[in-house]
């Protein structure tokens, strides 16, 4: 019995390793994955049975000897598909039907040998051994249809591989097949006799041992894939064969510069044997030159190598430096291509081309001179026109209409297109970040800029079209009509192309680019001023899109800044009215559930708008200054709120409040905090400051003070929205940071997109390697808790556990945690 169960767990580990040993050769490889499954399948089948040698009890044997019908019921699909794809049958598994047709055995002997009659004590029994098993009268489908399942895969598996060895013209692919149908045969043979016939005579009682027969065939496949190159060379064994027999000639050197290993093709193109090249200096083929080579890599460098005879022979030639772990060089590595009829052929191609480039200077000539003539006529007519068209403008600068006599111009095209039915186009445009220009260059730089951009327009637009400049960088265009939306695109496009290239000035090139709006006539305006109002409306739209664009004007961009100007009015009025509230949404430790800090959340209740989102409200804010007196309301209400709940002796745990770009810029923001602090009497430990990324935009050396400052107060200080904007891994390190917090958009894509989950990993890992603590935010399902609790952040904020909520209501949640802590 314990010979037995030795042998089982010996061909347990021996399967086991020949398959991770072939899948670890080239894990890519779809056949190396099948022989992989097939032999884990025959481990566990050998393992399995291993165990039922070893136990003594029968109702163990039986119950693991039921299981093991999952692994030999299952492997001869396995082996059959496996011998499907290796003998190149594999377009029939195009069609799901094949797989059925190929498993559907496996599936009926499992089924019949677990659930229909599985076996019985009646059909176990001790021997020497072990336990062998014999089948009572079960019918003929039951007892029989596993051996007959078997042997017919075999046989059609023996089939394949005898149609591979005929019909394949490799001399190494029908040596493979051959040793394999000879396994397959000799354990066919085994099998039936040690299983079916000896005692079907009575003559012997066995243990099952096909799992130990098995070895026979995987060995098998074993010797082809090591004499043979079984299951696809991989990568190693190709680039080798590639080395040896490539025609470019392959020197490998050492450290002291001795040729260690070389190929065929070097030794052809030096003249020297194999054996007369190894173990040389390296000198024989560089000469003078080989300390210079030898110090550096090089690709596709050009050079003469010394031949045997002396003769030096042209080479293309590539050089690496191969380094050990620590960086140490190890040697090099010298591939080079003989380059002689290469060089023939260039030196009669420079004969060509110098013939053909005297040809060439002399045409050239000739075309100088017709093209000089040109230039003078087009520069003449070019300076006629100037003349003419200067009288009628009155930009003293460019020399382009200024906006009344564009007004006029508009009316005019107004009235004509009312009259034809037609539509016309004004396109506003602004240059972006024209002031800089200024300030950096001065303004006669910028002047002249304004100039060769009016030049430049004029340049694109037709003749009955204008443009005329309304600003210090601001254009007006007018396309006389009929235009139609795509002729205005094309317009605005070769606008943007046209101001994008460089300006020269003094051997120095500016670049800039513009921001165009365009409205048409009648969809956007029916008269010169709505026109050119709401052409503006669309260019601030663009800016806000990003730089280098044009944007045409809709209905709803119209409405937009008509809302946006409606909530402005009333953001004025809204602190004066307290219609701004805090809601409060709790931050919990990812483990226990505890609630370990508290974020203040502004919302903004209008008596007849109702509640308005904070992404509507708080860019007007920004815009318009309002910031820096609601964020001030926002810490001062926050830090009241604080010190109401200690005084009633809950939630003594930190205040989140965020702070925006517009406070913290501000010179007064540590003295505010402050006084707040002192005002509402709370420990500044108790207040955690929210910055975002948007902050190291500013001036950095501000920026690193002002929280430097912050820190002495007491108060801790995070990263909002980490990674999402202004990422730099420099600032987590000077910066006196006490928690970053991994933005919703990351969240959500955790069980959705790997990247995002591997993200997360990295900044959980980052921040507690720099010591600071980590709060995932936007958290709303199980599987989003459960990712980060596995990845140990440290606590988590979102819907899952609670929504934004006011003082009130999140006392009551408070009160109610409390009481059930008393009573459990």
């Amino acid at each position: 019995m314990i010979l037995l169960t030795g042998m089982f767990f010996l061909c347990s580990i021996i399967y086991a390793c020949i398959g991770t040993t072939i899948y670890r050769n080239d894990y890519k490889n779809r056949l190396n994955k099948l022989f992989f499954v097939c032999c884990i399948n025959l481990s566990i089948w050998a393992f399995v049975f291993a165990l039922i040698n070893h136990v003594t009890d029968v109702e163990t044997a039986i119950l693991l000897r039921t299981y093991s019908a999952f692994f030999w019921g299952s492997f001869y699909s396995m082996m059959l598909h496996f011998f499907i794809v290796l003998c190149n049958k594999d377009k029939y598994l195009k069609n799901a039907m094949y797989y059925i047709l190929i498993y559907i055995p496996s599936l009926i002997t499992i089924y019949i040998n677990v659930y229909v009659k599985p076996i019985t004590t009646a059909e176990i029994v001790p021997i020497k051994l072990g336990w062998a098993f014999i089948n009572t009268d079960g019918g003929f489908i039951y007892n029989q249809f596993h051996s007959i399942y078997c042997i017919t895969y075999i046989i059609l598996s023996v089939g394949l591989l005898w149609n591979w060895s005929k019909n394949t013209k490799i001399k190494r692919e029908k040596y493979q097949a051959r040793i394999i149908i000879f396994s397959l045969v000799l354990v066919t043979l085994f099998g039936s006799i040690t299983d079916i016939i000896l005692p079907s005579l009575g003559i012997a009682l066995l243990p099952s041992i096909a799992i130990i027969l098995m070895l026979i065939p995987v060995s098998g496949i074993w010797y082809s894939i090591k004499r043979y190159k079984l299951m696809s060379l991989n990568p190693q064994n190709v680039l080798l064969g590639v080395l040896k027999t490539m025609a470019d000639g392959v020197l490998v050197v050492n450290r002291n510069n001795i040729i260690v290993d070389t190929n065929e093709g070097a030794s052809n193109l030096l003249g020297y044997r194999e054996n007369e090249l190894l173990n040389s200096d390296i000198e024989i083929i560089f000469g003078d030159i080989k300390q210079m080579l030898l110090d550096d890599d090089y690709s596709s460098f050009e050079l003469k190598l010394i031949r045997k005879d002396g003769t030096p022979i042209p080479v293309l030639f590539s050089l690496s430096t191969l380094k050990d772990e620590w960086g140490d060089k190890l040697g090099s590595v010298c591939i080079f291509q003989d380059i002689s009829k290469i060089k023939n052929y260039q030196k009669k191609l420079k004969g060509a081309y110098d013939h053909l480039e005297k040809r060439v200077h002399e045409r050239t000539i000739e075309l100088r001179n017709a093209n000089v003539e040109l230039e003078r006529e087009v520069v003449k007519r070019i300076k006629m026109e100037r003349e003419i068209r200067k009288l009628a403008l009155n930009d003293h600068l460019t020399g382009l209409p200024n906006r009344t006599f564009f007004n006029e111009r508009l009316k005019k095209a107004i009235l004509e297109a009312q009259e034809n039915s037609f539509s016309l186009s004004v396109l506003f445009l602004d240059l972006d970040l024209f002031k800089m220009v200024n300030d950096t260059f001065g303004h006669t730089w910028g002047d002249e800029l304004l100039k060769i951009v009016s030049s430049r327009l004029q340049l694109i637009l037709r003749d009955v079209d204008i443009v005329a400049r309304v600003g210090g960088d601001e254009f007006i265009i007018l396309l006389s009509g009929p235009v139609d939306e795509n002729y205005t695109k094309e317009v605005a496009e070769q606008v943007l192309e046209a101001i994008k290239q460089a300006f020269k000035f003094n051997n120095n090139e500016i670049y800039i680019t513009a921001s165009i709006g365009i409205a048409m006539y009648p969809t956007d305006g029916k008269d010169a001023d709505s026109l050119i109002k709401n052409a503006d409306i669309a260019m601030y739209k663009s800016k806000e899109l990003g730089k280098n664009k044009y944007q045409f004007c809709d209905y709803f961009m119209k409405n937009s800044v008509y809302e946006e100007m409606k909530l402005t009015n009333y953001l004025y009025q809204a602190l004066d009215r307290d219609e701004l509230i805090l809601c409060y949404q709790p931050q919990v430790n990812t483990i226990t559930g505890e609630i370990i800090g508290v974020e203040a959340l502004i919302r903004w209740y209008h008596p007849q708008i109702g509640f308005i989102s904070p992404k509507h409200f708080i860019p007007i804010a920004e815009k318009t200054g309002l910031i820096v007196a609601v964020g001030e309301w926002v810490l001062r209400t926050a830090c009241r709120q604080k010190k109401e709940w200690l005084d009633k002796g809950i939630l003594d745990v930190p205040i989140a409040v965020n702070l925006s770009v517009n406070q913290f810029v501000n010179n007064s923001i540590v003295i505010q905090i402050e006084n707040i602090l002192n005002e509402t009497g709370i420990n500044p430990s108790h207040l955690d400051i929210e910055v975002t990324e948007r902050i190291f935009m500013k001036d950095s050396e501000y920026v690193i003070r002002t929280l430097e400052q912050l820190k002495c107060l007491g108060v801790t200080i995070s990263i909002d929205d980490f990674g999402t904007e202004y990422s730099s891994l420099n600032y987590l390190k000077t910066l006196p940071l006490d928690k970053i917090k991994i933005a919703m958009e990351f969240v959500r894509g955790i069980g959705n997109n790997e990247k995002d989950e591997a993200i997360i990993k990295a900044m959980i890992i980052l921040g507690k390697s720099l010591g600071l603590e980590v709060i995932a935010e936007g958290v709303e399902t199980k599987e989003q808790l459960e990712f980060l609790e596995d990845n140990l952040c440290d606590g988590i904020q979102g819907y899952y556990f609670y929504r934004p909520m006011l003082g009130d209501d999140l006392e009551k949640i408070m009160s109610v945690n409390d009481s059930e802590m008393i009573v459990s």
